[in-house]
Formats: structure tokens, sequence, C-alpha cells
């Protein structure tokens, strides 16, 4: 046989349909040849198996816009008092917005990934580890996002809760930006 390389149209193009006209494999080899394919996925835990329990993942900050020189995101104006923050953890990534709005902020963004219901709890820091946290709770929309107004400066935890997963990010400074 000649290489395919060497072979003109109407070869080419006679050995294509000769080779849609191939006969389709039995489906007893089919069905075995998927067993193989699905014995060798990783083992995924079953969110039924344990109702009630969570599955605790941490994000990674990707972003942070108040990191990179004005010059490197192509701007030539001042830098926005507006800070965007890209977090992403197993699959989704979180854009976060923090907006100065008078004497407080707005935190707004959305979760990209899959579509599940689900809150945003937004807890501040305090000095103390153990002490209790004041904890505001937002439920996603139906396209992921969230917005919570009236935010003071201050160091913030946020944990976004779906069906079976606890996304937590790396603590949030809000405020001014210092240079």
């Amino acid at each position: 046989m000649k290489p395919i390389e060497s072979l003109s149209d109407d070869e080419l193009a006679a050995l294509v349909n000769g080779a849609a006209a191939l006969p389709d494999a039995p489906p007893a080899l089919v069905k075995s040849a998927l067993g193989l394919w699905q014995a060798a996925q990783p083992a995924v835990a079953s969110k039924t198996a344990a109702p009630g329990l969570l599955n605790k993942i941490r994000a990674v900050l990707t972003f942070d816009s108040w990191t990179a020189s004005p010059a490197a995101l192509g701007l030539r104006s001042m830098p926005s008092q507006t800070r965007h923050l890209l977090f992403s953890a197993h699959g989704r990534d979180i854009d976060l917005r923090i907006v100065s709005s008078a004497e407080s902020y707005v935190l707004a963004g959305q979760i990209l990934g899959p579509d599940e219901p689900g809150c945003v709890e937004l807890a501040i820091d305090t000095a103390s580890e153990y002490a209790a946290r004041s904890m505001l709770t937002t439920p996603l929309d139906e396209l992921g996002a969230f917005r919570l107004d009236n935010i003071r400066a201050g160091t913030y935890w946020m944990t976004l809760k779906f069906a079976g997963d606890a996304v937590e990010l790396p603590q949030i400074d809000v405020g001014e930006r210092t240079f």
C-alpha cells in the first residue's frame, strides 16, 4: 500500500468510503471496553454517603488587581478604587469585586463553575481566633452571583456553601488601598 501522502484525491476518497462501510464492533465488545474505562476512573465520594457533612475546600487567590501595576494591566490613568479578586477552587472560579461606596464597601461577585444553589457567608476577623465572629449570609442567585452591601473596612473570611461543599477563601482585606 502507498503512503497516504502519495495517494491521489480519487484514491483517498475510495479509502475513506471504504472505511465508512466497515461494520460496527459487536455489542459485547463495546460493553466490555466501556467497562474497562469506567473501572479506571478515580473513585468519587458520594455526597449522599454522609448527609449533613460538607467537603471543606480551600480556594487560592489567582489574581488581585491591587498587586499588579497599572502598566501591566494596560491602564493609562490612575488605578481604580475598585478591587478585583479572582479565586480558584476545585473546578470553580470566584470573581469578587470590592467597590467603595460612601463610608462603606460593596462586595459583589459571581461563582463560575457548576451551577449549584448555595450561599455566601462573610465573617469579620476578630483579634482572637476563638472569639465569636460577626456573620453575614446571602444566597446565590440563579446565575451564581451575590452582593453584600454596607461592609465596613476590616479583615474578613468568606465561605461559599453548596449542597456538599464548603469553599473557604483566604482572608480578604477590605479598605483603602495602601501603597
